[in-house]
């Protein structure tokens, strides 16, 4: 069962996301709840903290999904597994993925808070432990593992900024074919 809490920072986001920061508003974050206004100012001093908790929110999801991979035996399936759950991320979790990939207003926030950036690094910097683990082993070309990563994440977010778009197959079984043919064309560069 949701905290209040919980449903709160629900609420925020939906109505973030259909009617930007502007049109973020207290009251009407209440009324989704069904709690009173003065109600979300137990657990928020201002729209500032409640979308802040948000974002925050929202980088926390993603490292969630991401880290079951470090459970894996081999730097190849740890590697194969974090691009499995960054997928199951974007088809369990569009909101957060467009809250936190796509809305310019996240990337204000980033830039004014080092608590979020700290946050937001925790995904890039998993995925450039992946790869580090990959060249290490042997299963990726020598290269620099940051970019690998910039070039993964780039490709990912496009990918998926173009599927919440609409733009792709929407079944889950024709964008799971997609991804992994998009991912095994990228990785064809390398793979060793």
């Amino acid at each position: 069962m949701s905290s209040t809490k919980d449903i709160i920072l629900a609420c925020a986001r939906d109505q973030y996301l259909s009617d930007g920061y502007k049109g973020l508003s207290m009251r009407k974050i209440a009324d989704k709840a069904g709690i009173s206004a003065t109600a979300i100012y137990r657990h928020f001093n201002n729209k500032e903290e409640l979308f802040h908790k948000l974002v925050k929110k929202g980088f926390r999801t993603y490292t969630q999904y991401l880290t079951p991979a470090l459970a894996e035996s081999t730097a190849e399936m740890r590697f194969k597994k974090t691009m499995e759950y960054a997928l199951n991320f974007i088809l369990e979790q569009p909101k957060y993925f467009e809250l936190i990939f796509v809305k310019s207003e996240t990337k204000d926030e980033l830039v004014n808070f080092d608590d979020l950036r700290i946050d937001s690094k925790i995904s890039f910097d998993f995925y450039t432990a992946r790869i580090n683990e990959c060249m290490d082993e042997g299963y990726l070309k020598k290269d620099n593992a940051s970019e690998i990563s910039v070039l993964l994440l780039a490709s990912y977010t496009g990918f998926f900024a173009l599927y919440t778009s609409g733009l792709l197959p929407r079944t889950d079984k024709e964008i799971r074919k997609l991804y992994w043919r998009t991912i095994d064309r990228i990785l064809n560069g390398v793979v060793t």
